[in-house]
């Protein structure tokens, strides 16, 4: 199958979450989008579309949202979809929460598979003010990795049945 695999990424840690995924879906044919680059991609020659964005405060940023709902109707409703965010709440519950704030209700419905996979706090990434909200938040004083290979690994189990 065709894949496209869509993702934005402030930091980083989406776009290494995007390559972890890519390089479990050995059997199909897989392209890696940034929206940041490619703010309206041509996805009509994927079979499947697999959207991922990281999230801050709570939400993914608004371009992602944007181009989600914009998407829905004509293309990822005809499509096998998987949605995807990163961040650092550990929270089910706000997790779940934050899903239902990052995509449209439509196609978090249509969706085959959605994952939490965890985040980073990437300090030498940050801007000054970034640095201190993480501080202040989460009490880290240094980069800390929380990727969660296993809901990697589980997304993309049930992606490809």
């Amino acid at each position: 199958m065709k894949t496209a695999i869509i993702y934005l990424s402030k930091h980083g840690t989406t776009k290494k979450v995007a390559g972890m995924i890519e390089a479990r879906m050995v059997s199909d044919e897989v392209t890696m989008i940034d929206l940041k680059k490619n703010k309206k991609p041509d996805l009509s020659s994927f079979d499947r579309i697999i959207i991922g964005s990281s999230v801050y405060l709570g939400v993914a940023k608004k371009h992602f949202r944007e181009f989600c709902t914009d998407n829905y109707v004509s293309l990822f409703a005809v499509k096998e979809v998987g949605l995807f965010l990163c961040g650092m709440e550990p929270d089910k519950k706000k997790q779940q929460e934050e899903m239902e704030r990052s995509f449209p209700e439509e196609l978090r419905r249509h969706s085959k598979v959605r994952g939490f996979m965890g985040g980073e706090f990437l300090f030498e990434e940050m801007n000054f003010l970034e640095r201190m909200i993480v501080r202040k938040i989460s009490n880290a004083s240094a980069s800390i990795s929380a990727i969660n290979k296993d809901a990697i690994d589980l997304f993309v189990k049930k992606m490809m049945s």
